[in-house]
This record gives C-alpha cells, structure tokens and sequence, in this order.
C-alpha cells in the first residue's frame, strides 16, 4: 500500500501528463485523510478547473485559500473559473490578491488583462497587457490578448501586428492564427485568411470553430471546392453537439429549422451566458434579478430599442418610420446603439424621435444593466439577434420586464431570456412555433415593412452601356452578398441562362479572386463568360438602386432569401423570383409577395424558379403584366404606409405589455 507522498507523487504525475480525472480520484481520496492540506485542495480544485466543472473548482480553491490565505496561485485558479463564470469584476479582485501576494505575477496580470477587456476597460486592458510584455517579452500570449483588446476598439491594423508578433514567437500557437485570420477576414483578405485556418486545419481539424470561419472566408470569394463536403460535415457534428458555428452563419448554410435551433441554443450558451443561468435562472448575482414586474398605472410605455444598426444600414430604413410613426402619447422611446459610435446622416436623422439616445459600445453589460434599469424600461427590443455587434448578454441578464426579438435576426435567439419575437405566420407558420425559444407574436401582414433610403443622391439616368450591360438581351440580376449564393443555387442560375440564349447574369464580385472562381463556374458549366457581367461596387446607396432599373429580372437566393431588399427591387421595378424555403430567413421574399398577393414569383421548387424565371424572360407580355401589378398591389398595402404599419407594430406592443401586468 502506497504512502501519502507515494499516492500524491503519482496524482501530480498523472495530472501533468494530462490524466485528469485519475489524478482528480487520488485527490480526492487524500483529502479524507489529510483535510488541512492547502495544497491538495489547490490542487484538486484546479482539476475542476480543467475539466471545465468551475463552480466546483471555485469552491475548493476557496477551502485552500481558508487554509492558507496567502496561497497565490489559488487566488490566479479562482479568477480564471470565475472568468469562465462571465463574473469577470470577481475574477479581477482574486487576480488582484493574486498580484499583491507574488510580485510580478505574470499570468495573473495576463488574465487581469483579459478580464478587463471583457468589462470593456480597454485602455486598463492595454496597460496590464503591456506590464506582461515589459516583465517577458517573449510571452505570447500577451500578444495575442493586445490583438483582441485592439480588435475590440476597432484598430485592425494594431491587431494584425500584434497577432503576427504572438506567431512569430510561437509557430504553433492556433488561437493567435485564429484570431489573425478573422481580422483579415474583416478586411475582406479572405484568402490570406484561409492561409491560416488550413495551416490550423492541417494540425487540429476539430479546433473550435474553424469549420464554419473556413465556409464562410469561402463563400465570400466563391470558392466552392469542397463545399457540400464542408457543409454536411458541420451539419452533422451540430447534430452531434461537437461543433457550434456563428449563430448567423447556420442561416446561410441549411433551412433545417431543427439544426438552427440546436446550433442557436450552443452557441448562446458559449458565447453569451452564464453557465449558472442554464441550471439556475434565478441566481443571486445581482446582475440577474427577475425584472417580471410592470407598472400598471404607466402614463406611457417606455421602450428600449437595442441595435448595432443606428447608422447607413437597412435595419434603420426599416425602422425610421417606424420610429417616427410612434405614437408619442402612449410611447416614450429610448435608444441604446451598440454599433458605430459616430453619427452619420441616418442617426442625425432619427435621433429627436427619441427620449434619450444612449452609445453603449464601450459599457460593460453591468454599465447598461444599470442604465436600462435606472430609466425603467418596460419593454426592450432586440433589432440585432445574433447578427455583428450583438449585446445579447444584457437580455440574458434581463435588461427590462418584457424583451422581444425583433427584425434584425431572422430565427430564433437561442434563449428563453427573449421571451416574444415578432414575425407572421408565413415565415413562421403556427406548426412551427416548437422551432423557437420566444413566444410567437404575428403581424397581420408580413413581419417586415418598406426598406427606404431617405439620402438618395443620385439624380442621374442610367443606361445599359453605363455599366456594360448588353442592350439587346435579358438581363438576370443577382447582385447579393456572397455569403447569400452557393453552388446549388448557382447551378439553377447556370440552368436559367442556359435556355434562355438571349440573357446574361449581371453578379457582383468585389475581389479579383471572386471574379475568377465565378468565370471558371460558367466554364464548367460550358457557358461563354461574356454572358457574365460584374456589377462593381459604386458609391452611394442612391447610384446602385437606380441602376437595378436597368435589369429585366432578379434572382432571389436561398436558403437565405433577400429580405428588406426585396423592397428595392420592388421600387425599381424589377420581379424577382424567390424559393420558399422552410426556415424564417427562406420565406422573408415569400412573406412580402404574399401579402402584396404577387403569388407568380414564388417558387415551391427549384424547377419551379427556373419554369418561372424563364417563363417569364421568353415572354414580354407577361414580364410586363406581373411589373404593372406590383406597382399597382403596392399602393394600397399597408407595407408601403409606414403610420398604418407602425399602428399594427404598436397594437402587438399593447398586446405583450396587457399579457404582462
């Protein structure tokens, strides 16, 4: 029988070569026999640690520190499960006991550092970091935590530096890479982003989410090769629960409403909650106090609207009248932008039809807890979901009594923290409210009214030669995002341009490298690429509007659809031919044409989209009878009539705060 330095030499050594929960076993069996060892408790709360249990981990380093107060590293352990914990202002104070008790502490001022980026402290952040590259400069990790920390304060330049320094100093280190690649991608270098999540790939194809950076830095330059391989095998481990890709992302990919759900929930719980929130709803932490209480006798409905998009963005030309329109009686608005800090013509614009207009970028999500809450928000909108920007932790944390999903992400949240979204029972149909974690709440007509740019500032005519555009031929428009188009669609596309002889695809492509992975698909598809033109990028929102004019017929994607800009298209006259797809993002086109009664564009099938895609290219008459009853169905739709809409929107807001009081 082994004795006690015997029994823990052999702990240490199974810990160390990364025999977990063995060594965890030995500890744990230790203890009953020597239950004021500080040591044993550090160490078997640092197990814990590793294996990602932090609430237990945080309660046996507390029991080493109540035997030894002076023991660092458990004060360094706890702010690291506590970090895990999002309780990050906790976590400072342990690794600041930490720091005061060992000098020089490196890693705990490297974790500090981290924290304190969290909160939002970036210019704290920034000198803790500096402290750990002045103590070692070789260390780094300093430097890719200086890389995020300048990430967060938009300085992509400073962050590519300091990333590449943290490569240069390890070859190896993935998660450097990682971050590296997504700045670049940022700065739309997709393919030197690629550079780096293959080199990551080639080491550790399971690192955490590197599948979906890899589709998505493709489907940006329309590099295909691969992509169905790609795509099943994120599809299957999301089943699985192996993976979790961007929450916005899984749209682009799949209309399995299933897998979008799954894949929303994961990656919430990740990315955004406190673990504790999953098991404990009602947890003691002040940040999260049941707000589910509402004042009756409110002269006026207070409502926080939360967007990363109160700037140049087609959230906002949906919302200005809809802001506008509000009936300032029974409404009282307030805004909460977590986008641009600056204004720009669009915030200049909108800003008088709010109360008090709040930049939170730089709050932590305590700082706008106590904001919301000190202005007594009733209800708090949510117009970003998990798009770009999102400051979804706040409505985790419940940031007003009633929170609603609304209009900017097309899908469920992932969380029961929102508890409504918005929507109509085309995009969400009645069968398919499991799908969501919100209660759903249906507009009469579609969800989503007229997207309108009021700074248009052209005044120029276009013609076809303007923009290389044959004046003799149909001309098919799909100028999309990237992310929007994939190869099956594409090939619908190829199958359209084929039977119709007389056409050409009018696409964007904005790098050299798009331009050419497009040309070699006609290629395959034994199409001559002078039947392809490319719509450079211009300028002003105002020139690309007018120059749709000069298409014969848009071609809608899927299984993401084109959403308010489907309103574009409508306002310059152009039919699109949309695929009702079966996800909320697949039936935004099919929503609106439905309520304009426009049932001649929507396809079930993709031979269907093709049929009327090229039904509709080889017959003048017909082109021209559906253009003039768009034109004619939108003047008496309340899509178009943003008081009437905003009304509609208003009474659903009543309906919500009457089920609340």
């Amino acid at each position: 029988m082994r004795n006690y330095e015997e029994e823990f030499i052999l702990a240490k050594r199974l810990h160390l070569t990364g025999k977990i929960i063995e060594s965890q076993k030995i500890y744990l069996r230790l203890i009953k026999k020597f239950k004021n060892n500080d040591k044993l408790f550090f160490l078997l709360g640092t197990t814990f640690l590793q294996l990602k249990n932090y609430n237990k981990a945080v309660n046996y380093l507390n029991i080493s520190i109540n035997l030894n107060e002076k023991f660092a590293d458990s004060y360094n352990n706890i702010g690291i499960a506590l970090a895990e914990l999002k309780q990050y202002s906790k976590a400072i104070i342990n690794y600041d006991k930490a720091i005061k008790l060992k000098g020089n502490y490196i890693d705990a001022y490297l974790n500090k550092g981290i924290s304190l980026n969290k909160l939002k402290k970036f210019d704290e952040a920034i000198k803790i970091t500096e402290i750990v590259i002045k103590l070692n400069p070789l260390n780094a990790k300093a430097f890719n935590n200086l890389g995020n920390i300048f990430q967060n304060i938009n300085k992509k330049k400073e962050s590519v530096k300091a990333y590449n320094k943290a490569i240069k100093i390890n070859s190896e280190y993935f998660e450097a890479m990682y971050n590296l690649a997504g700045v670049l991608d940022k700065l739309k270098l997709h393919e030197e982003a690629l550079i780096y999540y293959y080199k990551i790939f080639n080491k550790d194809p399971n690192f955490d989410g590197l599948l979906g950076k890899i589709i998505s830095s493709k489907m940006h330059i329309y590099d295909w090769d691969n992509f169905t391989n790609i795509t099943n095998e994120i599809k299957h481990k999301i089943k699985k629960k192996k993976i979790i890709i961007e929450g916005n992302l899984i749209t682009y990919l799949t209309d399995d409403l299933n897998l979008i759900k799954l894949n929303s929930e994961s990656w919430i719980l990740k990315e955004v909650a406190d673990p504790r929130v999953r098991i404990n709803e009602n947890s003691d932490s002040s940040e999260f106090i049941n707000l589910k209480t509402l004042n009756k006798n409110t002269k006026k409905i207070k409502i926080g609207y939360f967007s990363a998009e109160f700037s140049a963005h087609v959230v906002l030309q949906v919302m200005n009248n809809i802001f506008k329109h509000h009936n300032k009686n029974k409404f009282e608005l307030y805004a909460f932008s977590h986008g641009k800090k600056e204004d720009d013509l669009w915030r200049k614009k909108i800003r008088p039809y709010f109360k008090k207009f709040y930049i939170i970028n730089d709050m932590n999500d305590s700082e706008v807890l106590r904001l919301a809450r000190s202005e007594e928000i009733d209800i708090a909108i949510n117009l970003t979901g998990l798009t770009e920007n999102h400051r979804t932790g706040v409505f985790i944390k419940r940031v007003a009594p009633i929170q609603i999903n609304y209009l900017g992400y097309p899908g469920t949240i992932g969380t029961k923290s929102i508890d409504y979204i918005i929507a109509d029972k085309v995009v969400i149909p009645e069968t398919e409210k499991k799908y969501y974690f919100e209660k759903v709440k249906y507009l009469p007509e579609c969800y989503i009214s007229e997207s309108k740019d009021l700074f248009l500032k052209t005044t120029k005519n276009y013609k076809r030669l303007d923009f290389n555009l044959p004046q003799d031929k149909i001309v098919f428009c799909a100028i999309h995002n990237p992310l929007k188009i994939n190869p099956k669609i594409f090939s619908v596309w190829m199958n359209i341009i084929k039977k119709v002889e007389n056409s050409v695809l009018w696409i964007s492509a904005n790098t050299e490298k798009s331009k050419k992975n497009l040309l070699t698909q006609f290629k395959k598809n034994k199409i001559n690429v002078d039947r392809m033109i490319f719509a450079e990028k211009v300028k002003e929102n105002g020139d690309h509007l007018k120059r749709l004019e000069l298409a014969d017929i848009f071609l809608d994607t899927a299984p993401y659809n084109s959403h308010s800009t489907t309103y574009d298209y409508i306002n310059a006259g152009l039919p699109m031919i949309t695929l009702k797809g079966n996800s909320f993002p697949s039936r935004v086109a099919t929503s609106i044409y439905s309520s304009l009664n426009i049932n001649e564009l929507i396809a079930e099938t993709e031979s269907e989209y093709e049929n009327i895609a090229i039904d509709l290219a080889n017959n003048k008459f017909k082109l021209d009878k559906i253009k003039n009853k768009i034109k004619k169905n939108c003047k008496n739709s309340n899509l178009f009539k943003s008081q009437e809409f905003t009304k509609e929107l208003e009474k659903v807001y009543l309906e919500i705060f009457n089920e609340n009081i």
